[in-house]
């Protein structure tokens, strides 16, 4: 960068630090009492933080030196095809049978069955741990990753083995960490377990942190959560259950997961639970062995759910920056969930009311159904699977085929055929799969029937 270049890019943010940060703190004290948290001077460190984010936002808006240098992970097939039709026509069988009628209706075929995906997009993107780094790789076989979840027959059991290993991986002993908050914290299991062997005592956004990179070394979607509420901050994990279809909380610090009616509950719905003391009252808690000293009671454990923030990335073992790069800070990579339960604050840049922005389905497969000639349909397929692999297609009973293309050909037998696709990812983990079931009737037998 030329120097002229590097002085237009570095006047505006000193101009902007020098304004905002003051300004932040005044604000703060003339009308501190409109702020979350109560505490004027954690309101003041906050709002500091946020405009020193803000200037660095400014900053790579001008110039950014790590976008290019992104590592994604692939979603969804490498040469998606669209189909000609609007792709929300063929979300039931009732739909795609309607459709047929109207464009082929001496085509002889009936929808029998569809079960098909929808695949809703947050509006903020998220940025996902690829499956092909080597430090996956060295965390699973160091720490014996698979072992621990060995004979395990679904996701759910895994993700409590893990949860509650980890817990005492860290807190087999009593105490609590004596070093400052995030002190040398760099978004890394390696080094926090390896510490952890020496003794080393750490707090819940290293341990939430851990289990997010072990669940990713296994293949699984998993993401940092960050709460804050009047009795105080905690951070828990969540991670993508195809068992429940669902995201659910795993709390590694507290070894807890938290159920109701049988079903492994959310943030999202923890939070909601403030709002009903009864469903409240119905909440369970899977508790994995514990100290005393990590025994809450759970309703202050419930409360901690009041206000909470999404990291939207899980990348930091592939794609590592400086703590001021906005991808790096919570303050502008962070969305905080917002309704009539939350307080305002003033800390994080970006925040939602929708719940598809924090809570998307994973691993779906989008079907979308066209004929191509007689007895032959065109099938165009979609997935949002993170680390995608290929689609897992079976024709009927014949045996399982691959396909890492987005459109394939379908030719129908006369009576009864059968359609099951799901995505795979690098990892080898499956989705839910699609069924499509459709009876052909063919001209012959149509005149027959007449």
């Amino acid at each position: 960068m030329s120097k002229s270049r590097k002085f237009l890019f570095v006047l505006p943010a000193a101009a902007f630090l020098v304004i905002s940060i003051p300004a932040a703190i005044t604000l703060i004290y003339l009308h501190g009492d409109q702020f979350h948290p109560a505490s004027r001077m954690r309101s003041v460190i906050w709002l500091s933080k946020r405009a020193v984010a803000e200037a660095a936002g400014a900053l790579v808006s001008v110039y950014d030196p790590y976008r290019s240098k992104l590592i994604l992970a692939q979603t969804g097939p490498a040469e998606p095809v669209l189909p000609q039709n609007p792709r929300d026509k063929f979300t039931s069988a009732r739909d795609l049978q309607r459709y047929f009628d109207d464009n082929q209706p001496s085509s002889g075929i009936v929808i029998e069955t569809f079960t098909n995906d929808t695949l809703p997009r947050s509006r903020f993107p998220f940025l996902y741990q690829t499956a092909a780094e080597p430090l996956l790789d060295s965390l699973r076989t160091l720490y014996n990753l698979e072992d621990q979840v060995r004979g395990v027959e679904d996701d759910f059991e895994v993700f409590k083995r893990l949860t509650f290993w980890l817990h005492l991986k860290f807190y087999e002993r009593p105490g609590l960490p004596k070093t400052d908050l995030n002190v040398n914290f760099n978004f890394n299991a390696l080094d926090i377990l390896y510490q952890a062997g020496r003794g080393q005592r750490f707090w819940c956004s290293e341990l939430s942190t851990t289990l997010v990179q072990c669940l990713a070394a296994l293949g699984y979607t998993a993401r940092y959560v960050m709460l804050d509420s009047e009795n105080g901050g905690h951070v828990v994990c969540e991670a993508w259950c195809e068992t429940f279809g669902k995201w659910l909380m795993l709390d590694p610090t507290y070894a807890r997961i938290v159920t109701v009616d049988g079903i492994p509950q959310s943030v999202y719905e923890l939070h909601c639970l403030l709002k009903s003391p009864e469903r409240e009252a119905q909440a369970a808690i899977i508790q994995g062995k514990t100290g005393p000293q990590y025994d809450l009671k759970n309703e202050f454990y419930f409360s901690l759910y009041r206000n909470f923030a999404v990291r939207m990335r899980n990348d930091w073992f592939t794609n590592r920056f400086p703590r001021w790069y906005p991808l790096s800070n919570s303050v502008m990579n962070a969305v905080e969930w917002q309704d009539e339960l939350t307080s305002d604050n003033v800390y994080y840049k970006n925040e939602t009311g929708r719940l598809e922005d924090l809570y998307w389905p994973l691993d779906r497969v989008r079907l979308s159904v066209v004929p191509a000639h007689e007895g032959i349909l065109r099938i165009f397929l979609d997935t949002f699977t993170p680390n995608f692999s290929e689609f897992e297609i079976q024709f009927g009973a014949d045996s399982l085929v691959t396909t890492q293309k987005a459109a394939l050909f379908w030719s129908l037998e006369p009576g009864v055929n059968r359609l099951h696709v799901r995505s795979v990812n690098q990892m080898g983990i499956r989705g839910r799969p699609v069924r499509l079931e459709i009876r052909w009737n063919t001209e012959e037998e149509i005149r027959r029937a007449g």
